[in-house]
């Protein structure tokens, strides 16, 4: 299994593609820089055959382009999230959207999914893990093959870890959330921002784990 990436631009999350019987995306930014965006993942794979998008929470830089891309694509591909990510992307509302400049989108999402789901990407099946800390809807995504850990705005590369002061926010669901996670085996992480770990990123997550701990 490979996992491609489009760094995030600006303001706009990482954006992973994964190929296979499932060719999908996991988040979209912010679509802000739609041209780059769709420039990049189209030296990956036919953006056309793209059948589903899997968005790791609600926040705006991570769903904002989620119009765009599906418009660019042109027809019916399937929207997932967890479901109290769900609930607010259906809403359709985000300060941060406005405050550069442009509106956030009310977008319906077909599959809504919940802690120990499992899916289908590629050619592989995830396992799906409510990560609430820093919203109440995150997901991280593993696949236990290649050890890899798809962690959205939970952990980041060197021993960073997601905001948990904005609304919905919890400190100590955040600790919770790593402490699962540092129980996987994971080789490889790709988070929402900042660096790609290809090996070792267990060492990560158990420094991120030690660090949020910091703030209790």
């Amino acid at each position: 299994m490979s996992i491609n990436y489009v760094y995030g631009l600006n303001y706009d999350s990482n954006i992973y593609v994964i190929d296979g019987k499932i060719p999908s995306l996991i988040d979209t930014g912010t679509g802000l820089n739609h041209n780059y965006v769709i420039s990049e993942i189209s030296k990956i794979i036919d953006i056309k055959n793209i059948k589903q998008i899997i968005l790791t929470h609600e926040h705006f830089d991570h769903t904002g382009g989620l119009k765009k891309i599906k418009d660019y694509i042109g027809k019916k591909i399937e929207i997932i999230a967890h479901k109290k990510a769900a609930a607010k992307i259906e809403e359709g509302k985000s300060e941060f959207a406005s405050m550069l400049g442009t509106e956030f989108e009310k977008f319906f999402i077909d599959k809504k999914l919940k802690d120990n789901d499992i899916i289908k990407i590629g050619n592989d099946n995830w396992n799906i893990f409510n990560t609430p800390g820093h919203t109440p809807g995150c997901i991280c995504l593993y696949e236990k093959n290649s050890k890899s850990l798809i962690s959205g705005d939970t952990i980041f590369s060197n021993g960073s870890f997601g905001r948990y002061d904005f609304p919905g926010g919890d400190l100590n669901q955040l600790i919770s959330s790593i402490e699962k996670m540092s129980k996987l085996d994971v080789q490889n992480l790709y988070p929402g921002h900042e660096n790609i770990i290809e090996r070792n990123a267990n060492d990560h997550i158990k420094k991120s784990l030690i660090n949020v701990k910091m703030y209790r």
